[in-house]
């Protein structure tokens, strides 16, 4: 059986405040996945901070620290879709559409967040990432948060959105 590691240097939320060794620049991400890509790590899931270190998804941030990774080291890209929360529909989207990356996440339902925000991802959402997806050819990361979200990956399979073999 073979091993997929994957490599979350950055995550949605944690700050330096919260470990000073969070990777939150473009080139700290890249440095950050560049080492664990040595030590054996074959996929890099990549959310971006703004300059005051919240997450963003803004696309200029992805390009560059994207581009910053492969100038480095062959490993998978894996974007997030979920990187800001209240980001609209289209910023959502946006950075997949010039990056293409090979995985981006799909949060198959909403839910509450950190006890404080609701992490929104409404059935129109959903449909038009799947189809963003497929015109771009990403596969999805298909998150699952609880139950419900596999009936709703599910549902997605039927309604063509989310297409076989899932991962």
């Amino acid at each position: 059986m073979k091993t997929i590691i994957t490599v979350a240097p950055t995550g949605a939320w944690p700050t330096k405040k919260d470990n000073p060794n969070i990777p939150i620049t473009p080139q700290e991400i890249a440095d950050d996945v560049y080492e664990c890509y040595k030590a054996g790590a074959s996929i890099a899931h990549i959310h971006v901070r703004d300059d005051e270190g919240k997450g963003t998804m803004d696309k200029a941030k992805f390009e560059e620290t994207v581009r910053l990774i492969k100038e480095r080291c062959d490993i998978v890209i894996n974007c997030t879709t979920s990187g800001e929360l209240g980001a609209d529909n289209e910023r959502r989207q946006e950075h997949l559409k010039t990056i293409r990356p090979e995985i981006a996440s799909y949060d198959c339902g909403s839910m509450n967040w950190q006890h404080n925000a609701v992490f929104l991802n409404t059935p129109q959402f959903l449909e038009e990432l799947g189809m963003t997806m497929q015109e771009y050819g990403i596969k999805p990361e298909i998150e699952i948060f609880d139950a419900g979200m596999i009936y709703n990956a599910l549902y997605y399979v039927k309604k063509g959105i989310l297409k076989e073999p899932l991962h």
